[in-house]
């Protein structure tokens, strides 16, 4: 008999994605993060993504810091394009807040809190990044982008 092999979910233990409704542009929430989270997020080249609900070329605005302490990379991701969402499943979400490192659970909490309380900020709230289907394309198309600027800056 033929064995079977089911291809289980991807876990990413570490990596924390906040889901962010909020009425303001994104470099507005830039700017209200970077005021009460003790980062420096900046506006990077817009991620160009191949869209596979028509296999055309979105671009996403990104904003990066790197925390050379923790080294923890973080990302805020414009979830929103006129021809469609980078995380399609994530209807109610304007932004995603990626941190792509160990984060130890009590600031994982004290961040969420922090973006909560941030004026004319909906919701904020954890996204398992397990239930989110495209984001090993994402992480991956993000570290491209990243290595291509750093590239052309040296």
């Amino acid at each position: 008999m033929a064995r079977k092999f089911k291809i289980g979910s991807h876990t990413y233990p570490d990596i924390l994605v906040i889901n962010i409704a909020c009425q303001k542009a994104d470099y507005w929430m830039a700017f209200k993060i970077n005021e009460v989270l003790p980062f420096n997020l900046r506006r990077t080249r817009d991620l160009e993504v191949i869209h596979p609900s028509g296999n055309i070329k979105l671009n996403y605005a990104l904003f990066y810091y790197y925390n050379s302490d923790s080294r923890n990379s973080c990302y805020l991701i414009a979830n929103h394009h006129p021809e469609g969402k980078l995380f399609p499943l994530q209807k109610t979400s304007g932004d995603i807040f990626l941190i792509n490192g160990k984060v130890p659970e009590t600031d994982r909490q004290r961040a969420l809190n922090r973006i909560k309380k941030i004026p004319m900020v909906l919701t904020a709230y954890f996204q398992d990044p397990g239930s989110i289907k495209t984001l090993q394309d994402v992480i991956s198309d993000l570290e491209v982008h990243l290595i291509g600027q750093i590239s052309k800056i040296a």
